[in-house]
């Protein structure tokens, strides 16, 4: 007989009943090893999506709406105009300001854009928490208050000139992009309205509003129909739209004052300043397309005027510019009839066109930003930014020049200022006599220009920069300007970098362009290269016999250059976050010869006429969508983190003078001319709806801003150099 037990089992319902509530009890035994989750964790996606995160999922969402509903009380409120995804219309919200932690800004020491830009952002972190960058930079300020009115740098004395002016706008700083506080600190105390501005030193400076520009009603009445290409079929505006804003008298309607601009803000003080900045908005949009067109019809120009020189054709680039031109003019009619629908056109009364606290801060940056630019460029030309013990700027006697009889001329802005103008016009009456060029810093006869700067501006997760030189070189055997003619050479040089940061604070190349055009003892070499990411796009290496022509317009673009992206579900929707860098790069070139005469110099001349214009852009993209690739709906916003354009334009050839010269007859010249110059953009963006559904895609802007930007004459020097008399 068997001793081993036979197992009992229970019945199959009892079975399944004990199955049942072991299951039901497991989540409880595992919910009860989590702890209570924090604020922070909660809106952590990763810990949400845990096990912790779901089963504590109720908990977190009535945390944060606690906090929502706390933060939303406690936050300042606004009239404010809400997209048309949230229904459109104006309402009430709450404001948090975007508060500024880490940047990533050095160098623009070229530019008055860049400076005031790394000053504003110090007194937007009101001077605490400052990265190393930012407290050399405010080192350096405390350093310029601490001795007194003296001068050690360009940039120095462009502050200082302007002292109350710049003082109040780098503590305008702190109010970001709220434009009607900066509107209302310029006309209390320590504003810039209603008072007489001074330099450090208590020099008057010249008035904010001169009171002779007029400047139109709204940006909409700047609108004139442009010319075209001789034969194109021109645009025909046909709207109503149109014919109001052709309006000479609208055109000239404002001259703006401190009072004019006071009356406006109470004249529109019924209306939401969001409206207000709207309007704006879209008004510089505007203007931005009337400046294009008057580029693209300006670059049209300089090209047909070049060919037409040397006999060739323009048919191609008549047909190509005037396709451009209809384009921006169709562009422009639909703007313009916009604008009528909403009452902007209107003439005899004041609308929310008119005025805004942004259109303020516009002109007066238009006013002020080219001032300081002038007087910065002009002394970095003349001093080359040195003001050391053994400059010329500290030991003018030394030059023995007419009206600098002093011997140290940065005692203070204002001895800056006469230094400065009176080496540049002892410069340019040393031009004008046919001179050779002359080094401004060292005196020497000059065999060639090399003007190099560089930026960067963001912050750890987006930012841009860029570097850049250019130039000229003349190459003569023995001494300068004196060697053999016949071997005499020279080139005109550019080259352009662009870096960024995505989503990390580590630099990476973008863009390199670079050109240059030389003459050769019986040809003449380009030579043209760009890389995007590092990878070599464009290589360009030539000689040419003497008499040739070439014109090139070479455009590389690369969208989405660099992209990084996560999925992750909400529910059962697949979220997916995606961001990275967008590219855009360019080169324009045209070289050629032109046969012609100098009047004014009694010359004849036989020219070598180049121009290299690197441009590129680098944009900061970052979306969210919502679904599948092919069915899905998302936000996406850009940011122009840099563009820049950089057109080198060059003049090398020969001239002879007739017998009459009145003082060189009968002589061989070698003629220069170079002109630099700088367009440089960034901060502009747009936020927009994007939806796919199949092979279908659209994309609905929502909102869009203007950054900050200049465009600047870098140099632009015309010589003719004797080489010798021939008979």
């Amino acid at each position: 007989m068997s001793l081993r037990r036979t197992p009992v089992r229970l019945p199959r319902p009892v079975r399944w009943a004990m199955l049942s509530t072991l299951s039901l009890a497991a989540p409880q035994a595992l919910a009860a090893s989590c702890p209570q989750p924090t604020l922070t964790e909660c809106s952590n996606v990763d810990y949400r999506a845990s096990a912790c995160g779901q089963e504590n999922d109720s908990y977190c969402q009535g945390l944060m709406e606690s906090e929502w509903k706390a933060r939303y009380t406690a936050a300042s409120k606004r009239a404010a105009l809400l997209p048309d995804s949230m229904g459109g219309g104006l309402e009430t919200v709450a404001v948090q300001p975007n508060a500024v932690t880490s940047t990533l800004f050095s160098g623009s020491d070229e530019s008055i854009v860049g400076q005031v830009q790394r000053g504003q952002v110090l007194a937007r972190k009101g001077y605490k928490n400052l990265t190393k960058v930012e407290q050399a930079y405010d080192k350096q300020r405390q350093e310029w208050d601490a001795n007194g009115v003296l001068e050690r740098s360009c940039q120095e004395y462009v502050h200082e000139k302007h002292y109350d002016f710049s003082r109040f706008e780098q503590e305008a700083g702190r109010f970001g992009d709220d434009f009607r506080a900066l509107f209302t600190a310029a006309y209390g105390s320590g504003g810039i309205a209603e008072r007489t501005l001074f330099s450090k030193d208590g020099v008057k400076q010249a008035p904010l509003w001169d009171g002779k520009t007029r400047v139109a009603k709204n940006a909409y009445f700047r609108f004139v129909p442009g010319p075209y290409p001789q034969g194109a079929k021109a645009y025909e505006f046909t709207s109503e739209a149109a014919w109001k804003a052709n309006n000479a008298e609208a055109r000239q309607a404002v001259l703006p004052s401190d009072a004019w601009h006071q009356a406006m803000s109470k004249s529109l003080s019924k209306v939401a300043d969001d409206v207000l900045n709207d309007s704006q908005q879209r008004q510089e949009a505007f203007a931005a397309l009337l400046d294009r067109r008057n580029a693209v019809y300006a670059s049209w120009q300089r090209e047909s005027e070049m060919l037409r020189g040397r006999d060739f054709s323009t048919v191609e680039l008549d047909e190509r510019t005037a396709e451009q031109l209809y384009g921006l003019d169709k562009a422009l009619e639909a703007s313009l009839v916009k604008a009528d629908a909403e009452g902007c056109l209107v003439t005899d009364t004041v609308t929310a066109c008119d005025w805004s606290p942004r259109r303020y801060k516009a002109m007066v940056d238009a006013v002020m930003v080219p001032r300081r630019e002038a007087d910065l460029r002009q002394c970095l030309t003349v001093t080359g930014n040195d003001f050391g013990v053994e400059s010329f700027i500290r030991n003018a006697d030394r030059l023995k020049l007419k009206g600098l009889e002093l011997k140290d001329y940065t005692v203070n802005p204002t001895l800056v200022s006469a230094y400065v103008k009176a080496l540049a016009e002892y410069l340019a009456s040393q031009a004008s006599q046919q001179q050779p060029p002359t080094n401004p810093v060292t005196m020497t006869k000059r065999q060639g220009m090399d003007f190099s700067a560089g930026g960067y501006s963001g912050d750890n997760n987006f930012g841009g920069g860029y570097s850049l030189r250019a130039g000229w070189e003349l190459s003569t055997p023995g001494s300068a300007f004196n060697g053999n003619w016949c071997d005499t050479n020279a080139s005109i040089f550019s080259e352009l970098a662009l870096y960024a940061n995505v989503f990390s604070p580590t630099r990476t190349e973008v863009a390199w362009l670079s050109g240059r055009a030389s003459t050769l003892p019986s040809a003449i070499r380009a030579e043209l290269s760009a890389r995007v990411l590092g990878k070599s796009i464009f290589t360009f290496d030539q000689s040419y016999p003497a008499r040739f022509t070439f014109i090139e317009r070479k455009p590389f673009v690369d969208k989405d250059a660099a992209r990084a992206s996560a999925t992750f579900m909400v529910w059962f929707i697949p979220v997916t976050v995606s961001g990275g860098l967008s590219v855009e790069v360019g080169i324009a070139t045209s070289m050629g010869g032109a046969l012609g005469r100098d009047c004014t110099r009694n010359l004849i001349t036989l020219d070598l006429l180049g121009n290299i214009g690197p441009y590129a852009s680098a944009n900061g993209f970052v979306a969210v969508a919502f679904g599948i690739p092919g069915l899905q709906v998302g936000v996406r916003g850009t940011l122009t983190l840099l563009s820049f354009s950089l057109p080198l334009e060059g003049r090398i050839g020969v001239a002879l003078s007739s017998p009459t010269h009145p003082t060189n007859p009968n002589t061989l010249f070698l003629g220069l001319g170079t002109s630099l110059n700088m367009t440089l953009r960034s901060l502009d963006g747009r936020l927009s709806l994007f939806g796919e559904l199949g092979f279908l895609k659209a994309e609905f802007p929502i909102v869009s801003w203007q950054g900050i930007g200049t465009s600047t004459q870098l140099f632009n020097d015309q010589h003719y150099l004797p080489l010798a008399q021939l008979y």
